[in-house]
């Protein structure tokens, strides 16, 4: 990618790198999913015992999503009122959209939009502690993200607090592949969904000591994830600040290569 005298090949092909690597990343990471809690191949030696989802390996159960997980919904405040949104991070709260959501990877750590301590304060807005699960429900159903850090969303976003750490790849690989068409029992189901529903969501819950297993053996895939998904935001954000000072002609640099 070249702007004027400036070529900014170092950012843009480190960066496409890493997403190239955290997509196949990620897929590995639904294969083996997809192995145990599909296919159950680490437990056909087991018992298994018929459920409403068919037959589940023992001790395993069907449960309601809120029955499991802490689940709140995001909020705006009022949009006519400017003083509670800012387009800059400064002190203020990060704030992801379903926008937000369709650019990001697993782990989302930014936003384009941010709201001031004092709008969440005055309106009582739930500020999620990083590996919360986001899943969009509005307009949008079925993006995923972890949250990489304590932030916000708007009010089509649900937050799947984690009563435990080692439940986080689990979650996020369950709402992934989760079929959402059967919430809806309309022809739009971007409008039929609603926040009781999502709560009310069917999840094959494993016992504890297998979810553990799942998060000791995924873990260092969506570790890496996370690790280069950082180095993509460090690279965007260098790109950032250095673009404006080209385009103004304060830096003077012929090329940069690899």
């Amino acid at each position: 990618m070249r702007t004027g005298n400036y070529t900014y090949k170092p950012y843009y092909h480190s960066a496409r790198r890493n997403k190239r690597r955290n997509d196949n990343l990620e897929q590995q990471a639904q294969a083996l999913f997809k192995a145990w809690f599909v296919d159950f191949e680490p437990f056909k030696d087991g018992k298994f015992v018929d459920s409403e989802l068919g037959r589940i390996p023992e001790g395993w159960k069907i449960l309601c999503a809120d029955e499991i997980y802490n689940i709140n919904i995001g909020k705006t405040p009022p949009r006519k009122e400017s003083i509670w949104f800012s387009k800059t991070e400064d002190a203020n709260i990060k704030w992801i959209s379903i926008s937000d959501l369709a650019n990001c990877g697993t782990f989302i750590g930014n936003s384009s939009e941010y709201l001031t301590p004092q709008a969440i304060n005055k309106f009582n807005i739930i500020v999620v502690p990083s590996d919360t699960v986001l899943l969009s429900f509005k307009l949008t159903i079925g993006r995923i993200a972890i949250a990489k850090c304590s932030l916000t969303t708007n009010e089509a976003i649900a937050r799947f607090y984690l009563p435990n750490p080692t439940y986080r790849e689990f979650t996020y690989l369950t709402l992934k592949n989760y079929d959402y068409s059967k919430l809806g029992s309309t022809s739009s189901i971007a409008t039929a969904v609603n926040s009781k529903i999502i709560k009310n969501m069917k999840i094959l819950f494993p016992n504890t000591k297998d979810i553990e297993k799942f998060h000791n053996t995924i873990q260092p895939i969506f570790d890496t994830i996370k690790s280069k998904s950082d180095e993509i935001d460090r690279l965007c954000e260098l790109r950032d600040t250095l673009l404006p000072r080209l385009m103004s002609g304060e830096l003077n640099i012929n090329t940069i290569t690899e």
